[in-house]
This record gives structure tokens, C-alpha cells and sequence, in this order.
């Protein structure tokens, strides 16, 4: 997950499965395992909306979860230093 200094970008509805899998909410697609296939919603107070029209008659497990910026620079660096 992230850290408190990083920059929430969105939010996604997810659904927990079977076995601890989870799949990803988009209207287009319906449910998916590709988080790229979910909608990435601007607001939470969005993603809530739609999440609790998913769950009315449903007994799944069905949440709101923040999607942070990937911080590609630190990702490189820390590449750079494992090399010889």
C-alpha cells in the first residue's frame, strides 16, 4: 500500500474472491483481475456511489481503495544500486 507521503491519483472499486483474489469494477468491462481494466474514479465520495449500488443484494466483498502515484524515479534508482 502506500505511504503517507504519497499522492493519492484515484480510487477503485474492488471485490474480494475466492482464494484472496481480487477483481477491479468498470463499467465497460464489468468485474475484472487487470486493475487497467477497473475505472479509476476521482473521488472517493464517486467510487463510494457506485460501490454501494454493487453491494445492494450482493454478499460480496466489496470495497473502495485508493490508488497512490507510482514514483517511477525511486523505482530506477533502487535498480541502479542492486547492480554491479
Amino acid at each position: 500500500m502506500g505511504d503517507e507521503d504519497d499522492m493519492i491519483v484515484g480510487y477503485l472499486v474492488v471485490r474480494e474472491v475466492d482464494g484472496g483474489e481480487v477483481e477491479f469494477w468498470g463499467p465497460e468491462n464489468a468485474w475484472s483481475d487487470d486493475p487497467d481494466d477497473g475505472r479509476l474514479y476521482e473521488t472517493e465520495d464517486e467510487a463510494e456511489r457506485d460501490a454501494e449500488a454493487l453491494r445492494a443484494g450482493n454478499a460480496d466483498i466489496i470495497t473502495v481503495e485508493p490508488v497512490f502515484e507510482d514514483d517511477e524515479e525511486e523505482d530506477e534508482d533502487e535498480e541502479d544500486e542492486t547492480r554491479p
